[in-house]
């Protein structure tokens, strides 16, 4: 089998060649577009990342192409019909990043609570002064959680961490996890009523595409 793996860093390269033995390798530095196809035209894999749009264009030119694997949760950029109708398999992460993305999203809401930003860059003006700067306590506010994935999970787990109140919106409820974390699930305009905060988890597809728009943004909780 001969794998190609595109835009990788090196130490990822270093990684598969010390992990896959027994493999062909093709590392390719660039975005997999129709272009730069032709390069991997004998390869029965692609790995790539969401920056590679792997679209009808691109696999028409990997005649050989068997598996698809993206190194990421979401998988908009592949071509599923096209893949499906060239009998080529598709996977991805599921995953992937569920604590560091968790993190990295009460990173950004402390960076707001706190005006962590706004602070920093007076601050390197040399400005001490403090107007305008006081943010607002986390403990006691309602986050609201749309889609209660293993990210959003995650996310809810934090949020009870600081205190907060924990409203969720999911097609699909998991009533266990509810009642053992210490959440609820609420409709979809409750939930945009009442949250203080809002954070989405959702995969992007048809249904989630400007789930938060201009018909329904004025639901959203003053401030």
């Amino acid at each position: 089998m001969k794998i190609e793996f595109i835009d990788l860093e090196d130490w990822e390269k270093d990684y598969i060649r010390q992990n896959l033995k027994g493999k062909q390798f093709l590392f390719v530095d660039d975005k997999l577009t129709k272009e730069t196809a032709a390069k991997a035209k004998d390869c029965d894999a692609a790995a790539a990342f969401i920056y590679s749009k792997v679209y009808e264009a691109v696999i028409r030119r990997l005649p050989k192409l068997k598996f698809i694997t993206t190194m990421s949760t979401g998988y908009d950029h592949i071509d599923m019909a096209a893949a499906k109708k060239r009998k080529i398999v598709v996977s991805n992460v599921p995953t992937y990043g569920e604590n560091t993305v968790a993190e990295h999203t009460f990173a950004l809401i402390l960076a707001l609570s706190r005006k962590i930003v706004d602070s920093a860059d007076r601050t390197r003006k040399g400005d001490f002064t403090l107007d305008g700067l006081r943010g607002f306590d986390l403990k006691g506010k309602t986050v609201g959680v749309i889609g209660t994935g293993h990210i959003g999970m995650h996310v809810i787990r934090i949020a009870k961490g600081f205190e907060m109140n924990v409203i969720a919106f999911d097609v699909k409820k998991d009533a266990a996890a509810a009642k053992r974390v210490g959440f609820r699930y609420v409709d979809f305009n409750t939930l945009l009523k009442s949250s203080d905060i809002i954070t989405l988890h959702c995969p992007y597809n048809k249904a989630t595409r400007h789930l938060i728009n201009s018909s329904n943004i004025g639901k959203l909780k003053k401030g």
